[in-house]
């Protein structure tokens, strides 16, 4: 399976730390303004049920950009990443995966080429109702990528905090621990002007002692959220080979 994203999701997790609460939000007085919890649960609800185009963008130098569409009514869409010798695509056709790989735009590496296959696709068992732009879709980030909607519900589960940035934007950051490290991730979510999500921007540091010594590292992603409402259409594959388990 195409698991697109892989060099932050190993790092974004989301596992929620005993003892802490999770993230509530209560409906506010009318002679109060909506808090941020409400604000993102607002913005949460007018993503639902809408199709959307995608840009998730890796920081650092093996970051990638992944672009796609995707309609959650019809389980329909795409997700394309470019690398030097193919362009990886995932397909979603009312809920069938399809996943293959593309000849990329421009030259070839003189060491790529002989040997590829390009056009030909496997065909996974089963439905599926998003795209698989994480392996894991119980981070933040591999929630709402897929599905903008899941983000305050991935967020409670990490027990997250939620504020508001003097810019009007809103801020959320969370710690979680293992036995043999940690990672603390911040983000800022950015709303269109039909309040909905347009752009999350997620940082975080972690640590480790798993290999006997202390390793610590950065991360970062972008995910943008734009043409809420655009019509996905998604063409069969010529060339499947059908995945039976």
């Amino acid at each position: 399976m195409l698991a697109l994203g892989v060099a932050t999701a190993a790092t974004v997790a989301t596992t929620p730390t005993s003892g802490r609460p999770g993230v509530t939000a209560e409906a506010p007085s009318r002679s109060e303004p909506a808090s941020p919890a409400m604000e993102l649960v607002s913005a949460v609800t007018a993503s639902e049920n809408i199709s959307y185009r995608i840009r998730l963008t890796n920081s650092g130098p093996q970051g990638l950009t992944y672009e796609g569409a995707f309609d959650p009514k019809t389980a329909t869409g795409y997700a394309r990443v470019g690398q030097d010798d193919s362009v990886m695509t995932e397909l979603l056709i009312n809920g069938t995966r399809y996943e293959g790989a593309e000849p990329p735009p421009g030259k070839l590496p003189a060491d790529k080429g002989p040997g590829e296959r390009y056009g030909k696709y496997a065909q996974y068992p089963g439905k599926y109702d998003r795209l698989s732009l994480y392996a894991d879709g119980s981070t933040v980030l591999g929630a709402a990528a897929p599905d903008p909607a899941a983000l305050f519900t991935a967020l409670k589960s990490a027990n997250a905090t939620i504020s508001d940035n003097p810019d009007g934007t809103l801020h959320f950051g969370y710690t979680t621990s293992e036995e043999k490290g940690s990672t603390t991730t911040s983000g800022d979510v950015t709303l269109d002007g039909d309040g909905r999500i347009a752009k999350v921007v997620l940082t975080g540091t972690w640590q480790s002692t798993a290999k006997g010594r202390l390793d610590k590292g950065t991360f970062g992603s972008t995910l943008e959220l734009f043409d809420y409402g655009v019509a996905v259409k998604v063409e069969r594959p010529t060339n499947v080979v059908r995945v039976t388990k």
